[in-house]
């Protein structure tokens, strides 16, 4: 996701993007180290995949349509539905957050029904 996240800032840039770049702008978003060989990795795998594509005689890259339409999707989609989904989920929330919170009060509400389910099929076997 912080890949698909950087790419979306480079979509404007008419001279493209390099290795460098990639690393540093992604490195500040995860927690981990973030080097070279994984932004290459990752770049290779881009490329093969068509979203974005080498400039002809230089070390950089560019995002394609397709690249960008793609890029775009998943972190919006990751920011507006995955991430808050999530926290919805989260089983260390305050009671009076998880009954203000539809998602929260189905997701237990399953999780218990499913947790039933199991134990009488348990003593049933």
């Amino acid at each position: 996701m912080a890949v698909l996240a950087v790419m979306v800032g480079f979509c404007y840039l008419v001279a493209g993007f390099a290795n460098r770049q990639l690393v540093e702008r992604v490195g500040a978003l995860l927690p981990t180290p973030y080097g070279r060989r994984q932004a290459t990795y990752d770049l290779r795998r881009l490329k093969r995949k068509g979203l974005i594509e080498k400039i002809p005689h230089a070390h950089r890259y560019r995002l394609t349509s397709m690249g960008r339409r793609v890029a775009v999707l998943f972190t919006k989609t990751y920011s507006r539905v995955l991430a808050p989904g999530l926290c919805a989920l989260d089983l260390g929330l305050p009671a009076d957050v998880i009954e203000r919170n539809e998602l929260s009060t189905a997701w237990r509400c399953f999780d218990r029904v499913l947790d039933a389910f199991i134990q009488r099929q348990l003593i049933a076997a």
